[in-house]
């Protein structure tokens, strides 16, 4: 298995819609951030994201580097890690990718990263393939049916 370290922040201010709303509500950023990660990513690698400062949530995947920033943290886990070969870095930060490329770890670019997110289709069903199983969806809705919604709802 494969540990993925991602630079939370550094990715969030990557993407445009996650930067604009990160002004906003940097915890909606970061949450949405996570979710779509997850969403995404379909390998059983291990994913950690690291995040700048404090946080109102907690998650057993997700850091918040406090007093320090999260290329600190970032750094102490790459250097406690035995095994470096299964770490991947995902930042556009140069000196945490270096850092990463010298210690024998693997490393993608923010950029790069969410590049790649964004061909893959979300897993699992859609809401229309869980509310319509075979197809079944109907074909339209019928005059008298269209009259009484409309007496209640017009």
């Amino acid at each position: 298995m494969k540990i993925i370290i991602i630079d939370g922040n550094n990715l969030i201010h990557k993407v445009q819609s996650l930067k604009m709303a990160f002004y906003e509500n940097s915890q909606n950023a970061q949450l949405s951030l996570i979710e779509t990660v997850m969403a995404k990513h379909i390998s059983k690698d291990k994913l950690i994201f690291v995040f700048d400062g404090y946080g109102k949530f907690t998650r057993n995947n997700v850091v918040f580097s406090e007093k320090v920033t999260a290329d600190v943290v970032i750094r102490k886990y790459i250097e406690d890690n035995y095994n470096k070969k299964i770490i991947t870095v995902v930042s556009s930060d140069s000196e945490i990718s270096r850092l990463a490329k010298i210690c024998s770890c693997n490393s993608i670019s923010s950029e790069d990263f969410w590049n790649y997110l964004s061909k893959v289709p979300l897993k699992g069903p859609n809401i229309n393939q869980v509310l319509y199983k075979d197809n079944d969806k109907p074909d339209r809705i019928s005059k008298k049916e269209l009259e009484e919604f409309k007496k209640y709802f017009a």
